[in-house]
């Protein structure tokens, strides 16, 4: 049940310095994309000649770079500036700063659109890892999608494609909804996320919930390639308090308390309703020389541990009421002794004062 780490966005140095060469206008904007013309240009080559071939079939940078100003005329600083920079298209701030709504292109060729404020990804936005390529899955899922009869719903290639490639459900809806590539779709405070937002994994998996700080922390939902779900608590990027994983195919859940990643206590619901209640160890497996399994169907419980896999009843089987009645008067009898205890410390400090 490990979890794909977070992405960190490929963003460097933003502001850019002018450059400019006579016979062209680097103010003019491409009206498709927002972007300035001639920027948008440079970048399209540059990713043709080097970001979209491998490595060992890329042009030499610096070679592509002065062919590229002598066939264009355009400043060689410009082209370095674009190369190393990337580009943006946007609203900006009397001090130049990205504010407002806008739009860029990276030098890894990562993308963001959405809301900046002072220079900084700020509000919400929808940043995507190009440079990270697709996952294996994701690779599939787009063939089988330009494959797709036009007749056919996005619900009925969501169970298609899941059936296919043997994914859950949840992973194909988040392709069609977000894309092919990793990404992040929603709210960002100084660059950072922050606050509601959908993560789809280099690896295909897929988190929506709460962000704090860049990490998964508060209410959150993370589906795995293989249709698990776990959906419940996070603290700083880990399972932690109160959830329920749900295993594909219906083949049962854990239900309980998470410390740091780790399942701790609560419930083994198995596929045929029964269920084990109590402690767990650090890999998720029962650890518990005082739990029960339940059996609802016929209201009746046994105590036991399970050992190398088996379960070994300490107890016989009794029906769940009287179960129950036990437990309740256990309860009673160890809150009773403690009070006890607390009314004889009381009356020991009493007469320690006294005596002073």
């Amino acid at each position: 049940m490990a979890d794909d780490d977070d992405i960190s966005d490929g963003e460097i140095g933003e502001e850019e310095k002018e450059p400019e060469a006579p016979g062209i206008d680097y103010e003019e904007l491409d009206s498709a994309t927002g972007f300035k013309k001639t920027d948008y240009a440079i970048w399209k080559s540059y990713e043709a000649a080097i970001l979209l071939k491998p490595e060992d079939d890329r042009e030499d940078e610096e070679e592509w770079a002065e062919n590229y100003c002598t066939e264009n005329n355009v400043d060689k600083n410009r082209v370095t500036m674009v190369t190393k920079l990337g580009i943006y298209a946007g609203a900006r701030d009397e001090f130049n700063q990205r504010t407002g709504e806008g739009k860029a292109i990276y030098a890894n060729g990562d993308t963001y659109e959405g809301q900046y404020w002072e220079g900084k990804k700020n509000g919400h936005g929808k940043y995507v890892h190009k440079s990270l390529g697709m996952s294996e899955v994701d690779k599939l899922l787009e063939k089988l999608h330009k494959e797709k009869e036009a007749t056919e719903t996005p619900a009925q290639f969501i169970k298609r494609a899941a059936e296919a490639i043997a994914v859950g459900h949840e992973i194909v809806r988040a392709a069609l909804e977000n894309g092919f590539y990793p990404c992040y779709n929603g709210a960002y405070i100084n660059n950072l996320k922050h606050g509601k937002g959908v993560m789809k994994n280099k690896d295909g998996t897929v988190y929506k919930g709460d962000w704090k700080d860049n990490k998964r922390h508060g209410e959150g939902v993370y589906c795995y390639l293989n249709g698990d779900i776990y959906s419940g608590q996070w603290e700083e990027g880990l399972k932690h308090g109160s959830a329920c994983y749900e295993f594909a195919d219906n083949k049962g859940s854990y239900i309980g308390t998470w410390e740091k990643g780790v399942f701790k206590e609560g419930q083994w619901i198995m596929t045929d309703g029964n269920y084990y209640e109590g402690r767990f160890d650090g890999k998720n497996r029962p650890c518990d020389p005082m739990g029960v399994i339940k059996f609802p169907f016929c209201a009746l419980v046994q105590q036991g541990d399970y050992k190398k896999g088996k379960w070994c009843p300490t107890d016989q089987l009794v029906h769940q009421d009287d179960y129950q009645r036990a437990q309740d008067e256990a309860a009673a009898a160890a809150e009773l002794e403690l009070e006890k205890e607390r009314l004889a410390a009381e009356a020991a400090a009493a007469e320690t004062q006294e005596s002073a």
